[in-house]
């Protein structure tokens, strides 16, 4: 079959049946798409001659030239119809999706990766006159969605990571994008807005235990508030979209559809020891060898690349040998913008050079167009890691399933290497990023997906899956079925008994108004404050070493105080009490590259090894001994940063016990200490300690409770910084703004003179607001 598909027989009567089935079905069978692949990849010059019927028949209208057949004026008919009637040329499944948006109050589906809704997002995006809100599963989504609307919007529209009413003179209407974790701070403004759709994106999450049970609990109390908005709920590859509708009982006004079609061709190759051969997950067959390594000549040809890799050999680098010869293809960047990205990425963690302690392999790999990309980068980091790709510097890039997440960002191949904990529908969102969907005119994409030959059997397996949502909900079952840390949030759901105000269930809340926690409130407040103002970090460090242990036990005893489950485990009070220090370092200021600096200093046991070196260059002991010292010398343990509470929860090193100081990487403490403050402060601690100090200020009307809840929260008390934070600035943006910032609060911000003499790059940041 393969081989037939290669050497091209019978290939006019095969692409004219080819068309005639997508004309009759649709391009929903991605046999077919996979066979006119082999068609363009071997024999263009043929298959050119159908390529603009092909394209025509797939209903990608926006691509397509002037009918030059009857069979693709008919289609240029259809095309016009429904450029008449939704105001754009979209693709069937883009006009049917729209139609059904417009018509129902509830609307779910399911389509392939390549299927067009990043465009229909960004046309009812544009087309809404109301607030939007939308429910993305990661923040990294979260800024792809950010920079599209930023682009289609113009300053009217208030765009926000958050829940904030803000610029409330210049504006007209809000669009939100939060991860379910943040949904509950809509609740404190939701009767200040106008809420008119909601977005849930990549809706699968709610089949996650813990994260689930959040989204579920967030359509729930979104539908309860507003139930005239629209709610629509986005899947890729889910064979039954209805299930999310079913579990929420929403019946009237209400439909699912699945779409099947798709709009880019894949090639399958897998892989062994150096060598390639054709396969095919869709029919039965024999391998084709393949002449050449067709990864270095596409790397060669200014193709791009994306490994799927597990997390372990990004953080162990075992991807350096493993890949060597590709990334051997790619040499140092010399463009101006390139150079750019890199240097503010440098910047941001704080990494020096090569032969610094601080070294950092993901810089020196980005020197080469090779990028790395986790859930575990920072967020601005992220952000800068995908400008680059877009930009087209990237040649390779080495991904855990982050990628999946409804990114989008193709690769001409994709390589699955590794099969760890794989699920079919990270398989299919992975094998989408292959092939880039173009706009040329009456082009057929196709694109590259690899796999290692030992994991041939179990990816046709996996890929053949069909992936199905459940129709229930862990809300409605038994309350004793779920983590006893979780019930509160149960009960508040069904009870619908929130402290909005605290961003917590109300029965928490009031674990938090206790005589034992203003007790620890006020220890804390005494030691952390002197004349009402907080401690410089010099100052706390000179605090006694026994007061600073007392600190540190009060946050966790007022964090502990609102939990149903008061027992921690190991694990959990190891993480706890690794964050406390990182809490300590934010509140009194520190950057993140600040941060990360004092963490890899007490991890790499730093003091200690400059005591080494320094006997080892006063000639007291030799340079070799001095090695074996420090060979010898381990690594400061500190556990894995990981949400709380979680009884499930093991100890885990940062680092391996015994590893040596001169194993500590960099880069992973960069990764681990964003994972710090994002997954234990800013999503499990924050909320509960913020609460406890407002309601103690509430009781006292102590001012310093208010501040510590502000520098928490927002890393600051200075009120023209939190309202510039609150306007979506960064600390390294309102650095340079702030004295250039004559006024700020809900209704707008004014600026002085002096934005006149900013570079663009500066001005471009706060162009929206001027």
């Amino acid at each position: 079959m393969l081989e037939s598909w290669i050497e091209g027989v019978d290939i006019d009567r095969n692409l004219s049946s080819a068309i005639q089935e997508i004309h009759a079905e649709g391009p929903i069978s991605p046999a077919i798409l996979e066979k006119l692949a082999y068609y363009k990849r071997f024999h263009y010059e043929t298959f050119s001659t159908y390529e603009g019927r092909i394209v025509n028949v797939m209903g990608l209208f926006y691509k397509a030239s002037q009918p030059q057949s009857i069979l693709e004026h008919i289609y240029s008919i259809y095309s016009d119809t429904i450029e008449s009637e939704m105001g754009s040329r979209f693709t069937p499944v883009q006009a049917s999706a729209l139609k059904s948006i417009k018509t129902k109050k509830y609307f779910s589906f399911s389509a392939p990766t390549s299927s067009g809704k990043s465009y229909l997002f960004r046309d009812l995006i544009s087309k809404t006159e109301k607030d939007i809100v939308i429910v993305v599963p990661s923040r990294a989504l979260i800024s792809e969605y950010y920079y599209e609307i930023l682009s289609i919007t113009d300053s009217r529209t208030l765009v926000l990571q958050f829940i904030d009413n803000i610029n409330t003179e210049k504006t007209s209407q809000r669009v939100f994008i939060i991860t379910p974790e943040r949904g509950v701070e809509l609740f404190k403004r939701i009767h200040e807005l106008d809420i008119e759709l909601f977005l849930f994106d990549e809706a699968q999450i709610s089949e996650e235990e813990i994260r689930g049970m959040k989204f579920d609990s967030f359509v729930r109390r979104v539908d309860r508030v507003l139930p005239n908005a629209k709610k629509v709920f986005a899947h890729p590859f889910v064979s039954n979209p209805e299930a999310q509708l079913e579990k929420h009982k929403f019946k009237k006004n209400s439909l699912a559809k699945a779409y099947k079609q798709q709009c880019v061709g894949k090639i399958f190759i897998s892989h062994k020891d150096g060598n390639f051969s054709f396969f095919s997950p869709h029919v039965e067959c024999e391998t084709s060898l393949v002449k050449n390594n067709i990864i270095i000549d596409t790397l060669k040809d200014n193709g791009t690349l994306l490994v799927y890799v597990s997390k372990n050999s990004i953080y162990n680098n075992k991807i350096s040998t493993t890949f060597k010869q590709y990334t051997a293809c790619c040499p140092k960047l010399y463009q101006p913008e390139s150079l750019d990205i890199i240097d503010e990425l440098k910047k941001f963690i704080g990494a020096s050079s090569k032969s610094s302690e601080r070294y950092s392999l993901m810089i020196n790999m980005m020197e080469h167009g090779i990028v790395i990309h986790h859930g575990s980068i920072p967020l601005k980091a992220r952000l800068l890691i995908e400008k680059f790709i877009k930009r087209g510097f990237a040649k390779i890039c080495f991904s855990t399933s982050t990628l999946g997440q409804g990114i989008n960002m193709p690769f001409d191949i994709v390589w699955v290497h590794s099969f760890i904990n794989m699920k079919p529908l990270t398989l299919k969102n992975l094998i989408g990023r292959a092939g880039r969907t173009t706009s040329t005119t009456n082009r057929f994409d196709y694109g590259y997906t690899i796999v290692e030959e030992k994991n041939v059997p179990t990816f046709k397996s996996r890929y053949k899956e069909q992936f199905e949502i459940t129709s229930t909900s862990l809300l409605d079952g038994a309350l004793e079925a779920i983590p006893t840390d979780h019930q509160d949030l149960i009960e508040a759901i069904r009870n619908n008994d929130f402290a909005d105000d605290l961003n917590l269930p109300q029965i928490q809340a009031d674990r938090l108004h206790q005589d034992s926690v203003f007790s620890d409130v006020e220890y804390i407040l005494k030691n952390l404050f002197e004349n009402n103002k907080l401690l410089s970090g010099n100052d706390y460090y000179e605090l006694p070493k026994g007061t600073r242990k007392k600190v540190k036990k009060h946050f966790g005893s007022i964090y502990t105080a609102h939990l149903r489950d008061k027992n921690l485990t190991i694990a959990e009070k190891s993480i706890l009490s690794a964050a406390i220090p990182i809490l300590l370092w934010q509140v009194q200021g520190k950057s993140f590259s600040e941060i990360v600096s004092l963490r890899h200093a007490y991890l790499s046991k730093k003091s200690e090894r400059f005591r080494i070196r320094a006997l080892a260059k006063q000639k007291e002991i030799s340079q070799n001994e001095a090695l074996q010292r420090l060979s010898k010398l381990e690594a400061q343990y500190s556990p894995k940063a990981s949400t709380i509470p979680n009884k499930s929860l093991r100890p885990v090193g940062v680092f391996e016990r015994g590893a040596s100081v001169l194993e500590v990487s960099y880069d992973i403490i960069v990764y681990d200490t964003y994972d710090y403050l994002d997954k234990v402060i800013s999503i499990s601690i924050a909320d509960p300690l913020c609460a406890a100090l407002k309601i103690y200020f509430k009781e006292t009307g102590d001012i310093r409770a208010l501040a510590l809840s502000n520098y928490i929260r927002f890393g600051t008390n200075d009120d023209k910084e939190i309202w510039l934070l609150r306007y979506g600035f960064s600390f390294e943006d309102i650095e340079w703004m702030k004295d250039m910032v004559e006024d700020v609060s809900s209704n707008k911000i004014t600026f002085t003179s002096k934005i006149s003499t900013l570079p663009y790059r500066k001005y471009a940041v706060i162009e929206r607001f001027v």
